[in-house]
């Protein structure tokens, strides 16, 4: 890809395509694994931290190699107010995690998660959420949000799917999982990839928002 492409793909112009909400204070753990599809990842980040959630960054191997690939960025905790620079006027947070620490302190008594989102999310990924294999921190975390009922939101992208993928979905959602694929549509006459990213962010937020407001 270009580095005009790769430019056009960060510019962060407020879009009305992600609705407004008060995450001030809330911890989200938002997982960005390495299938194409890298700029679901960066737009999802790009909306929980222009909506002050608290993000905790797992990058897996691959996406942080999928995300220079695509989009020409390495991102860092350096880089993060360069990339996304209406966070310097907001409250928002960013923690990164590394995908092979599975002691993390996201884990530990003192953390409150209040949702967990995986964008873009392989198969592979996938299938070991829906099976419980726990190998790294982002199938660690997911299994921790089961078992303790917070919200996990997965946006799938891979395509065609199989029907050991479709099975693997149903036990992610037999389990309380919720799943937003990575199915954007033009009928608002999108006008890159950043309002075709957005509208399954804005999507995913939609979810998060309304399983945090319901009552227990």
């Amino acid at each position: 890809m270009s580095k005009e492409k790769a430019s056009a793909i960060i510019q962060t112009e407020i879009s009305p395509l992600i609705k407004d909400y008060n995450g001030e204070g809330k911890n989200v753990i938002l997982a960005v694994t390495g299938t194409s599809g890298a700029v679901y990842g960066l737009r999802m980040l790009r909306a929980l931290l222009i909506n002050d959630f608290n993000v905790d960054l797992i990058l897996s191997e691959y996406a942080i190699y999928t995300m220079y690939k695509e989009c020409g960025i390495e991102i860092k905790q350096s880089n993060i107010t360069s990339l996304f620079p209406e966070i310097l006027l907001l409250k928002s947070t960013i923690t990164f995690h590394n995908n092979l620490d599975l002691k993390s302190e996201i884990f530990t008594n003192k953390y409150v998660c209040s949702g967990m989102i995986v964008s873009p999310c392989s198969m592979g990924v996938l299938a070991g959420i829906a099976n419980g294999e726990c190998k790294n921190l982002i199938e660690k975390s997911a299994d921790y949000a089961f078992s303790y009922s917070r919200p996990l939101i997965i946006v799938p992208r891979e395509t065609p799917v199989n029907k050991i993928h479709l099975e693997n979905m149903l036990r992610i959602l037999d389990s309380g999982g919720k799943l937003v694929p990575a199915m954007p549509s033009f009928e608002y006459n999108p006008k890159d990839f950043n309002d075709l990213a957005d509208h399954i962010a804005g999507k995913v937020l939609d979810l998060l928002n309304k399983s945090n407001s319901s009552p227990a």
